[in-house]
């Protein structure tokens, strides 16, 4: 009897031995843990300001609160060598597993195999019912590949003093043309000679050529082939009206200005002191400017012409979170990626540190906790009724956009007459792009 029931025990110590071994070996010889607890290391990079990176490091330390079972690593820095770190981490497949790309990066990394999870295929993991997608794919998107996700945006627009406007019968609205602030500017001169509708510093004399020139033909300055893509009657049209400006006194003369033309609004006393009613300006620099300015701004959209083939206002994304398609934890970045857009405390955490986000869920939050001042969300919003088509690689590089500004002040100086200027602009840029391409 006592033999029997030894024999017993064994047999339940074997079965149960027998159960538990796939569990052992699973688990390395240890108990194997469920998926949700199982340890996970990610790493996470991104540039900027100390701003942005205490907030978002505050961010992950909530979500590392939430799940225990994940550690996520800040790999953050200055901007300037980001981009050359991320092209040697992917080329040796060490890239952390989240990723922040620079929108002008997308065409390039496209071209280089497209190493990141399509945003497309994470719709599961991931609530995109906030994000304008069409919008995403215009600066991140390719056939049916998404390369991330917007966190924020800037828009390009009209900042004006609500004073100055009035003072001068100047109506303002979001459905004026570029025969509209010629008029304008002559109203302004009509009443005060010393006084100028707008001002326009260098980078903004490139966005009203690129604009103008995307609502002429719906190109850009250089085609993806390296091409001009512009004829000499469009680029003329576009300095003639540059002179124009000038000669009607819209803005003032380009010697007036040369001091504050690398500057914006905030540090010029032209705008501070009301001599002149409207700064082209991005979404982004309005706190700065509201901030410094001694009256009530307020905006307006960019000026598009009658009958556009693209209203070319630039909205830009501030950045792209992308998944690594190498990473081992694809499904637990795109969940951590999930809370950094779409979660309310990390949402009131991040605040606008990367931009107006372009989730409407987080945007409106901030608008409503004042943390985005209404004239920027009013700007993002007009500005988003004409998106342009997204720059390209070619026409965003720096040597470009030096010769323009270069042609832009010869026409502004009256150093050349506008076709002197278009013919010249057009044999340099044909030449520099042979250089470049």
């Amino acid at each position: 009897m006592k033999q029997h029931r030894i024999f017993s025990i064994l047999a339940v110590s074997l079965l149960v031995l027998v159960i538990s071994m796939p569990a052992i070996f699973a688990a390395g010889g240890k108990e194997a843990q469920p998926a949700a607890d199982k340890p996970i290391a990610l790493r996470f990079s991104w540039w900027g300001a100390d701003t942005r990176h205490q907030a978002t490091l505050e961010a992950i330390e909530l979500y590392q609160q939430r799940n225990p079972n994940i550690t996520i690593e800040g790999e953050y820095g200055a901007f300037s060598n980001f981009y050359q770190k991320l092209l040697t981490q992917l080329a040796g497949r060490t890239a952390p597993d989240i990723i922040t790309v620079d929108y002008k990066w997308v065409s390039d990394l496209m071209n280089q195999g497209a190493p990141f999870v399509n945003m497309n295929t994470l719709t599961g993991a991931i609530d995109q019912s906030g994000f304008d997608l069409t919008f995403a794919n215009i600066y991140g998107g390719k056939d049916d590949y998404l390369i991330g996700l917007p966190v924020g945006l800037n828009g390009m627009g009209y900042l004006y003093n609500t004073r100055f406007l009035e003072k001068y019968g100047v109506k303002s609205s979001d459905e004026w043309t570029w025969e509209t602030v010629i008029e304008m500017g002559k109203k302004v001169q009509a009443a005060d000679k010393t006084k100028y509708l707008m001002y326009n510093n260098a980078e903004h004399w490139v966005y009203l050529i690129k604009t103008m020139l995307k609502q002429i033909n719906g190109n850009t300055l250089l085609l993806d082939n390296y091409e001009l893509g512009f004829s000499r009657n469009e680029m003329l049209q576009i300095f003639a009206y540059i002179d124009t400006m000038v000669k009607t006194g819209t803005v003032p003369p380009f010697n007036e200005g040369v001091l504050y033309e690398t500057v914006y609004a905030d540090q010029n006393p032209n705008w501070l002191n009301e001599n002149f009613g409207i700064f082209p300006t991005s979404s982004s620099l309005i706190p700065g400017i509201a901030k410094a300015s001694n009256f009530t701004v307020a905006s307006m959209r960019y000026p598009v012409a009658k009958n556009a083939k693209d209203p070319g206002i630039l909205v830009t994304p501030s950045m792209f979170l992308t998944v690594y398609k190498q990473s081992p934890n694809k499904e637990a970045a795109a969940e951590f990626i999930n809370f950094f857009l779409n979660d309310e405390e990390a949402i009131r955490i991040l605040k606008d540190t990367r931009g107006i986000p372009t989730n409407s869920k987080a945007k409106n939050i901030l608008v409503a906790d004042n943390v985005i001042p209404q004239v920027v969300s009013d700007m993002v919003s007009q500005a988003l009724t004409g998106v342009g088509a997204a720059e390209n690689g070619p026409s965003l590089n720096p040597e470009v956009i030096a010769l323009t500004k270069d042609f832009v002040q010869q026409v502004g100086y009256a150093k050349m007459t506008p076709a002197q200027a278009t013919d010249a602009y057009m044999r340099e840029l044909s030449a520099l792009a042979k250089t470049i391409q």
